[in-house]
């Protein structure tokens, strides 16, 4: 069972201008679940504090399958952590989920996946702020996915990820550009939307701040950053624009300093551009200082990326979260010189001569990684 890469390619443009139409989510992940040769096909975004704002899309499913897995099932499905915490933009299947003795032992496997016939049904969370983000798919029969369909799926799940971070940002904003440069930069966020000749057709007041600081520089001529690394990604960016062309397209995310603070970078290419106005990129520059704090997950994960124990880990939520070490120790119940002590096992483990730069780190963490 061979995947067809000419359409598989066809099915991921199509996530591309669902991403700026939302009434193709609905045909684009069909596409995308007929290029894998899957059944069905699950995928979902549900923001946390408003309902109204929710993504939901289902090929080749029963509607009550969500209802009922949601209200009655997540909470007894050993599946479910595991996807929760594995490594963003990684796709789970078989074993890495569940044993065999825990699929036969689970009523999430008999009372809701054999009723509505989902067969090795995969998982892969897409980690958006605020959100809970879910793509999987399954099969017709029980038997373990092809090697080219879990590769084909891993390739999908990425650019799933990309094409909803379109979504949403624009949805939030109307898809207006206007509008979305006013969000972005009441976020602190500079947007420059430049099209495939390199001109730039828009950008917000956050991007002209940043000019001012001289991180980068508009013109008639086109976008440069002061960084010159930071120009040799915009270019390889916008030779990606066009699909004829051999660089690999997709989201690209670097990393830049000022004086004082970093300045996380994302170049995203936006097919079909907006309103019709061609294919373009959409630069989005973002002061990592500006941003919300890291929550209690982000901070979990950092730690065990450096082996943090529980107390050091606590202690890099607190600094991160702007708390005042001392009031960290009434609150725990500690001493300040122990407090330190966490403090400074932890900037030794993370390879930190100071305080701010274990911060940056954290920073840098959660931009790159989850984010």
């Amino acid at each position: 069972m061979k995947v067809d890469q000419a359409r598989l390619n066809a099915a991921i443009r199509g996530l591309y201008e669902a991403a700026v139409t939302a009434e193709l989510w609905k045909p684009a992940m069909e596409e995308v679940t007929d290029a894998l040769q899957a059944k069905s096909c699950h995928f979902f975004s549900n923001n946390l504090t408003d309902a109204g704002d929710d993504l939901f899309v289902t090929v080749r499913m029963d509607p009550d399958f969500h209802k009922d897995y949601m209200g009655t099932y997540a909470e007894l499905d050993v599946r479910y952590p595991r996807i929760l915490d594995a490594p963003v933009g990684r796709v789970l299947h078989g074993d890495l989920l569940w044993t065999d003795e825990e699929r036969m032992a689970s009523p999430v496997y008999h009372e809701n996946l054999l009723p509505f016939e989902l067969y090795e049904v995969t998982g892969a969370q897409l980690a958006m702020p605020d959100r809970l983000s879910w793509l999987g798919f399954s099969l017709y029969e029980e038997e373990p996915w092809e090697k080219d369909q879990l590769e084909a799926q891993q390739l999908i799940l990425g650019h799933t990820r990309q094409a909803l971070r379109i979504h949403l940002t624009l949805a939030e904003a109307k898809a207006n550009t206007e509008t979305l440069g006013n969000l972005l930069t009441a976020r602190g966020q500079g947007i420059i939307l430049v099209n495939a000749g390199g001109r730039i057709v828009f950008a917000n007041d956050q991007a002209e701040a940043l000019q001012q600081e001289q991180v980068l520089k508009m013109s008639s001529r086109g976008l440069v950053f002061r960084d010159r690394a930071l120009n040799r990604r915009l270019a390889l960016a916008l030779d990606a624009l066009h699909f004829r062309s051999s660089v690999p397209s997709g989201e690209t995310v670097t990393l830049t300093d000022t004086t004082d603070h970093q300045i996380g970078v994302r170049f995203l290419p936006v097919p079909g551009g907006i309103g019709g106005g061609g294919s373009m990129l959409a630069v989005l520059c973002i002061p990592l200082h500006m941003q919300h704090g890291p929550d209690p997950s982000e901070i979990r994960q950092f730690a065990g990326l450096f082996r943090l124990t529980p107390s050091e880990e606590l202690v890099v939520g607190a600094i991160a979260s702007g708390q005042d070490l001392s009031q960290h120790c009434v609150e725990r119940g500690i001493s300040l010189d122990t407090a330190r002590k966490h403090l400074k096992n932890t900037m030794a483990k993370a390879n930190c001569r100071s305080q701010k730069d274990l911060l940056r780190l954290v920073e840098r963490f959660c931009f790159f990684r989850l984010r």
